[in-house]
């Protein structure tokens, strides 16, 4: 049974790189555009949930199999998105976008943003953030201009620009 399902989503997942990744990646080299390469912790896979359980190890190996065929391309432009309800570090060689899935609405969802992106921030990771509310999308504004500038202002200190 498990060899007959593995079979079947080989298949399936030759056919969709074929017929509308792969189009997808030639056509962003073609012009020049950059492409996020997101996962969602809520929406993985079974085939991935299976294989690495509920990590973000399969966050991670659930986009780097999208990133893989890109690089295989010779394509590099692009970021990758990883979307999760619980903080977790991560970080490589490409841009990091950060965010905090199911965060909530106010104090608490405004500390789970905080302690999530926050953290990441003043370790140097992330280059484009998301604070993501269940609120009106301009109650997100706010916060997310303290995080951005706690992030530019950890990165100067880390590039020896400022003092602590």
């Amino acid at each position: 049974m498990i060899f007959r399902y593995m079979t079947f989503y080989a298949d399936r997942r030759a056919e969709f790189e074929q017929l509308v990744f792969v189009p997808l990646v030639e056509k962003c080299k073609k012009y020049e555009r950059a492409m996020r390469i997101g996962t969602s912790h809520g929406s993985l896979s079974d085939r991935i949930m299976s294989y690495f359980g509920d990590s973000p190890r399969g966050m991670v190996e659930s986009a780097f199999e999208f990133a893989r065929i890109c690089r295989k391309l010779d394509f590099h432009n692009f970021v990758f998105s990883m979307k999760a309800s619980k903080p977790v570090i991560m970080g490589w060689d490409y841009r990091l976008h950060l965010g905090v899935t199911e965060a909530g609405e106010g104090e608490d969802g405004r500390m789970k943003s905080v302690i999530g992106i926050g953290t990441l921030l003043q370790d140097g990771l992330g280059d484009t953030i998301r604070v993501s509310l269940t609120e009106p999308p301009e109650e997100e504004i706010d916060p997310c201009r303290k995080l951005a500038n706690l992030g530019m202002k950890a990165s100067q200190i880390l590039q020896g620009m400022v003092s602590p």
